[in-house]
This record gives C-alpha cells, structure tokens and sequence, in this order.
C-alpha cells in the first residue's frame, strides 16, 4: 500500500508559512501569509484572531526551539564557557528562522515571564563565568546578560542581512562577548 504524505495540521502549517513569508519579509500580510499556508484569511483568522495573536504563537514555537537546542547543546559541557560557545553555535542556525522577532515586542505576559526565565539562566551562567575568569567581576550581571542577549539577536541580523556569515557567527559573538573587538 502507497504511503501518502499527510498534510500537516492547519495550525502549523499557517505558524511555518508565517515563519517562512515573516523571515523573508518581516511586513508580510496576513494574506500572504494564508496564501503561503494553502488556506484563505477566514481559516487563518479562525486560528489566529490578529497577527499579534500570530507573532504570540511563532514567538512561542521560538522559544521552545530555542530551549531545546540550548539544552542539546550543552548537556556535556564541562564548563561555563564551553556553555556559552555551544549556546551560541546551536542558537546562531534558528536566525534563519526567526531573525524577524528581533523587530517584534510582545505584550503576552507568559512570553514576559519565559524571556526573564531564560535571562536569570544566562545570569547564572554569567555567574559561573565570571568564577571562571572568563568575565571580569567588576562588569556588572545584568550588562553581561544584556550583551549576550543582545549578540545573538545582532549574529542574527547580520546574517540575515547577508553582512556575516552564518559560520562566522558564533565565534565572532563569543570573541566580542569575552575578548571584546580589540586586538
């Protein structure tokens, strides 16, 4: 017997048409978006009310990625910074994905509590870091969580933009993080 391919659920295939259409054009429409996803803007509307709704969702799937490969990655680490250089090489490949997020803000408090979550997880790992010597103590946490934070949405950007290469990424997020830009 011929094994077909089964379709994927509606609701997914809108959230990856969305990924899709949002990472090529972040001001894509909803139309574009349903067209993309082989559905009219009513079936889209009755999953997703708005393209808040929608960007709730893929920021969502993003997350959940984004922790699954984070903990993939590091599970054998035997140290702070090797965390932190296999963090940012798992999490560098989702910018093809999700680069767009960059330019979204998202009200949805449980989205708010998952991203301070995950800064507290970088702050401890800051912590570990600097036991290390790998940052110096008198840089305080929260400027070292921000600068990682912020290196990994700037890797994404710049690859995106075709302005860094994907192989690149990593390590010059992990240089500038620990080392800084001089020589």
């Amino acid at each position: 017997m011929a094994k077909t391919a089964m379709r994927p659920p509606v609701r997914e295939a809108i959230v990856d048409a969305a990924i899709d259409a949002l990472a090529r054009n972040p001001g894509a429409s909803l139309s574009a978006i349903a067209e993309r996803a082989g559905v009219g803007r009513a079936t889209l509307h009755r999953h997703f009310s708005s393209r808040v709704d929608l960007l709730t969702a893929i920021t969502r799937q993003c997350m959940d990625e984004v922790d699954a490969v984070v903990d993939e990655a590091i599970g054998d680490a035997r140290s702070a910074r090797d965390r932190l250089s296999r963090m940012l090489e798992a999490l560098i490949p989702l910018g093809d994905r999700y680069h767009f997020l960059a330019s979204e803000r998202s009200d949805d408090t449980g989205l708010k509590a998952r991203h301070e979550a995950s800064l507290e997880w970088l702050g401890c790992l800051v912590d570990e870091l600097r036991e290390e010597g790998a940052i110096a103590t008198d840089v305080p946490r929260s400027w070292v969580v921000a600068s990682i934070d912020a290196q990994v949405w700037l890797a994404w950007s710049q690859v995106a933009a075709g302005n860094l290469a994907r192989s690149d990424a990593a390590g010059l997020a992990l240089r500038t993080l620990l080392r800084g830009m001089g020589r």
